[in-house]
């Protein structure tokens, strides 16, 4: 039974076997046939459109995905590609705003120099026979070459050819020879007719010019960095006129830059002054095409500039005052900051009397805190200085930089002099001298009235009884009392609690003169402040700075000036101590006359030895410091700002603010790309 079983179960088997479906072809004969029928190995675009109707739903995700990771595949290595081997290079375009404290007057080269505004215009405008490289270094600019001759008076210059200016008109040696003469000529006033005093220019050829000088002055190259004037244009001006000029406002150069538009307001005021890309300039061409200067009243509030930088209307800001330091640190903002050869000093008149006093200039000089300035004004940035030879020049010393700070000192010093008065006695003598000063008036005023009462025969005005009279002149004194009272409670400062008067029963005050903005402000009542410790009452006059040559450089109307005095690049310091430079437009702003500090000064201007002009320099140095026609304050630091799109600046020497600008041409904000499979 069971192998019935067995039987009947292998016969069934067997016929399940027989139904199972064979193969009729292998995946190799199916793929053949299918090229064999399309003729090629990879699906056509009809075909991927109809292979969802072959895919499951799964499958064709699965593809989707596929697709995904292969396009992302395909754009991360390009993107590999490109970083590896393609180049972001500088591209012409683009406009940089810079936002400026400050209006043009005169972008004038013979004039710039006493505004920073103008220097900074006529330095993108303007050339020179050499100029300054990002490193403050003598190089070439209109000049192919030249020549010094061996007695160190005769320089020739071999022009560059082809040069054009910016109207097109070619470039000669005539034009410098005007320049020059232009700048020596009495009547145009220029500020630099010192630096040329005594220059002969010739033109040998077109391309060739010859200055000579009277006497070998070795820093005579830098003076030449002076941007040359076009003779077609200005040669049509009187001397005398030249100011006045419309071009002084619509320059033509042969700078990297070119005057394109200016824009005024209601009252004539320029707020904006647009530059544009010089093509043939005759270096490389900058990379910006429009360069802005947008001018404001004043660094801060909601209109000022410092404002229009957050804001992002400007691009950059011309200086940056350091109290306003953390108001202009944002992210895409880059500060650049540099040392200037520049130094504040307070400079004593020695033609006043009373400044005359040695020991009157040593006690205002050891009752100032440099460092307090230093950290109160300039937050700590910069260096206190105690002559006038910058680190980094012939025979500065660090040992003769220090300064006495020694209050007590300073007033056994004015003791000798100058006694001392009380807060009340001062009080009373001085309420007394201006009533004394009051009665004058008065009395010349009654003198007056009795005149014309006199004269005045047909009048028939009634006697004014004497009673009445003394009435009258009882109230008008007590008036009088009043408003003097109210004038020495602003005069006088709690603070000071005494005061000096010499044997002449005159008060020792002196006048501070200084230009109207923050920075001075702030040193001259912090120099107020220590003077009140010594007796001294201080009074302070703010002069607005677009006036501060008329009124106070021309005039020598202070007693001590509180100035900031820019050295340049060489260490001459003829200019600012030489007895000749006594006058305007002369910079010794002390009046100092000393025949031993000429003498080193006329020989340093000869001597081209670096380690004789040290022992000139450092002689001249022991003088001043002994004399203390002026006391040397700190070097303040140069900090201004961009946007962080404006690349390619490389600076990092100046010697005035405009030197900025000494590599503009390689400034950009337009970048494009450049393959470079060497890397």
């Amino acid at each position: 039974m069971f192998q019935k079983i067995v039987k009947f179960a292998s016969k069934k088997f067997s016929k399940l076997k027989k139904r199972e479906p064979k193969t009729l072809m292998t995946h190799e004969l199916d793929t053949k046939l299918l090229r064999k029928i399309h003729g090629k190995g990879v699906p056509d675009w009809g075909q991927f459109r109809r292979i969802k109707h072959i895919l499951s739903s799964k499958e064709q995700k699965v593809l989707r995905l596929s697709y995904l990771v292969f396009l992302i595949g395909i754009i991360w290595s390009g993107m590999i590609v490109v970083n590896n081997f393609r180049d972001a290079i500088p591209a012409v375009g683009g406009k940089y705003t810079e936002a400026v404290v400050g209006s043009p007057q005169l972008i004038n080269p013979v004039f710039a120099s006493i505004n920073d505004v103008d220097l900074d215009i006529s330095n993108l405008v303007y050339s020179g026979l050499v100029r300054y490289d990002e490193n403050q270094q003598i190089q070439t600019d209109l000049a192919d070459s030249y020549e010094i001759s061996d007695d160190k008076k005769t320089y020739t210059f071999k022009l560059k050819e082809g040069i054009k200016w910016h109207d097109g008109e070619p470039f000669t040696a005539y034009d410098v020879v005007f320049t020059i003469d232009t700048i020596l000529e009495p009547s145009v006033n220029s500020p630099l007719f010192v630096s040329f005093q005594g220059v002969i220019a010739k033109a040998v050829d077109e391309q060739t010019v010859r200055i000579t000088l009277n006497e070998p002055f070795v820093p005579f190259l830098s003076s030449l960095t002076v941007g040359i004037l076009p003779e077609h244009v200005w040669s049509q001006i009187s001397p005398e006129r030249i100011r006045l000029a419309q071009r002084n406002l619509q320059p033509i150069g042969t700078g990297p830059f070119m005057f394109k538009k200016l824009v005024k307001d209601e009252s004539g005021y320029i707020y904006r002054y647009e530059l544009v890309r010089y093509e043939n300039y005759h270096r490389d061409p900058a990379f910006i095409k429009d360069f802005v200067f947008q001018f404001y009243n004043e660094y801060d509030g909601e209109t000022g500039a410092v404002q229009a930088l957050r804001q992002g209307k400007v691009d950059g800001l011309s200086f940056v005052p350091s109290d306003l330091q953390n108001k202009v640190e944002r992210k895409h903002i880059d500060l650049h900051t540099l040392h200037l050869p520049q130094y504040n000093a307070l400079f004593f008149n020695l033609g006043v009397e009373k400044m005359q006093s040695k020991n009157l200039r040593t006690a205002l000089s050891d009752s100032i805190d440099k460092d307090r300035i230093l950290a109160e004004v300039l937050n700590g940035e910069g260096q206190t200085l105690g002559s006038p030879i910058l680190p980094g020049f012939p025979s500065f010393n660090e040992e003769k930089n220090t300064s006495v700070y020694d209050v007590q000192e300073a007033n056994e010093l004015l003791d000798n002099n100058w006694s001392r008065v009380s807060a009340e006695e001062y009080r009373a003598l001085r309420k007394e001298t201006l009533l004394k000063e009051w009665e004058v008036q008065q009395k010349a005023i009654e003198s007056a009235k009795e005149e014309e009462n006199t004269e005045d025969t047909a009048s028939t005005t009634p006697e004014i009884s004497t009673e009445v009279l003394e009435a009258e002149k009882t109230r008008l004194r007590e008036l009088a009392e009043q408003e003097i009272d109210i004038r020495l409670d602003k005069e006088i400062n709690d603070v000071q609690s005494f005061y000096r008067k010499n044997s002449k029963g005159e008060f020792l005050t002196i006048q501070i003169v200084t230009a109207d903005n923050k920075e001075f402000k702030q040193v001259a009542e912090l120099l107020s402040a220590f003077w009140q410790d010594i007796g001294v009452m201080t009074n302070i006059k703010y002069v607005n700075s677009k006036d501060f040559n008329k009124e106070v450089l021309k005039t020598r109307d202070y007693d001590v000036l509180l100035y900031g005095v820019i050295v340049g690049n060489d260490p001459n310091q003829f200019p600012f101590w030489h007895s000749s430079q006594v006058n305007f437009p002369g910079l010794n702003l002390s009046g100092y006359v000393n025949r031993n500090a000429d003498v080193l000064l006329e020989q340093a201007q000869k001597e081209s030895n670096p380690d004789k002009l040290t022992e000139i320099y450092s002689k001249l140095q022991d003088i001043i410091i002994a004399e203390k026609p002026a006391t040397f304050l700190f070097i303040p630091i140069y900090t201004y700002a961009t946007s962080d799109k404006v690349q390619g600046i490389d600076a990092t020497r100046i010697a005035r603010p405009a030197d900025r600008f000494a590599d503009v041409n390689t400034w950009f904000v337009n970048t494009k790309g450049k393959w470079n499979f060497s890397k």
